[in-house]
């Protein structure tokens, strides 16, 4: 697996490289880097030529320290793949990395063969997700990626840091002391890797602008008089915030049952390719009122899941009996499952 790197449009970009044949583009997750897609390189470079970027902002990717939006960043990996002649490719994505995929394949499907969304989403926010409201409430984002950024990859990574990280409203993320009987996926080299790419406060920046300035959040409200038959309300970051900060808490905010579209633009587009759709076990009780109990079914019955069936006629879902980051926690599972779709067999 070589590290290199490569000029494209407007950034020098860091990229992870394997394998020959047809091409595979990986994009991952936050906090995470190119360093995630470790465990699959090996497994799959025997029949593809696999590329793994560091996207804008982390890793060995420049910092330019500018706000981002989704087009950018799906124009980045338009620029990355014209940087290396790469005219079509499969995309496999985790976390922030399918957002940035998602938007990637709806703008610019012929680019895109085929594509693998891991534990991530679409425009749909699920209001599970804490953070996503909590990123918008300035400054207490920056104020703990200063104080908190070793401890937080700690924690997010093993389930605790010592010492343990701020509660509500400063963090999002539950505080506690690492378990001494636990034994968690992550290496003490895995730890120090990703500490060491998040160190930079350069890279704190961006994170909060890819939350906070990258998923603008939308109100979606039923009106027949509108075309499609709804309407788009959009919220501002601090009315975003006003709901993080919630004097009783942000489930207790009236609107916390919303499920938020950051991307109405594309409500009402469809991405035609083969779509694999694979989420962690811990998800199992959120996924709607249909599939719930069938481990391959497509999940049906609220806001967020509806998401994936809707922009994807061609999807294909797959439940993998770990947490959000299973490619590293579960590769075996992963890999498989990646064989069988990149191949067509799945």
């Amino acid at each position: 697996m070589e590290s290199l790197h490569v000029q494209t449009a407007d950034l020098r970009m860091h990229y992870l490289q394997e394998g020959t044949g047809e091409p595979v583009v990986f994009l991952h997750g936050f906090p995470e880097t190119s360093y995630e897609w470790r465990k699959q390189f090996p497994a799959l470079a025997g029949d593809y030529a696999l590329f793994a970027p560091d996207t804008r902002g982390f890793g060995g990717t420049d910092k330019p320290g500018v706000r981002v939006n989704r087009t950018m960043l799906a124009q980045d990996i338009v620029n990355f793949m014209d940087a290396l002649d790469i005219e079509r490719a499969a995309v496999v994505a985790h976390d922030w990395g399918g957002i940035i995929a998602f938007k990637l394949a709806i703008d610019w499907p012929e680019r895109v063969s085929r594509l693998a969304m891991l534990d991530t989403l679409c425009t749909v926010w699920a209001p599970a997700g804490a953070h996503g409201y909590w990123f918008k409430a300035e400054p207490l984002p920056e104020e703990f990626f200063a104080a908190h950024h070793r401890g937080f990859i700690e924690s997010i990574f093993t389930g605790g840091s010592e010492p343990p990280l701020p509660g509500r409203p400063q963090s999002p993320w539950p505080s506690a002391r690492p378990n001494p009987n636990a034994t968690p996926w992550a290496t003490s080299e895995d730890i120090e890797e990703y500490a060491r790419a998040f160190a930079d406060p350069l890279s704190h920046f961006h994170a909060i602008s890819y939350y906070r300035y990258g998923l603008p959040f939308h109100r979606v409200v039923e009106d027949a008089s509108a075309p499609h038959g709804e309407r788009y309300e959009s919220l501002s970051e601090r009315d975003v915030a006003g709901m993080w900060l919630h004097p009783e808490g942000l489930e207790q905010h009236p609107n916390f049952g919303d499920s938020h579209d950051y991307g109405p633009e594309d409500r009402h587009k469809t991405f035609e390719a083969p779509v694999l759709w694979m989420f962690g076990q811990y998800m199992a009780g959120r996924i709607g009122t249909e599939g719930a109990e069938r481990e391959h079914a497509i999940p049906r019955g609220n806001p967020f899941v509806d998401q994936f069936s809707r922009y994807f006629p061609d999807l294909r879902v797959r439940r993998v009996n770990a947490g959000h980051f299973f490619p590293e926690e579960a590769p075996d599972v992963t890999n498989e499952a990646l064989q069988a779709f990149l191949g067509g067999a799945l």
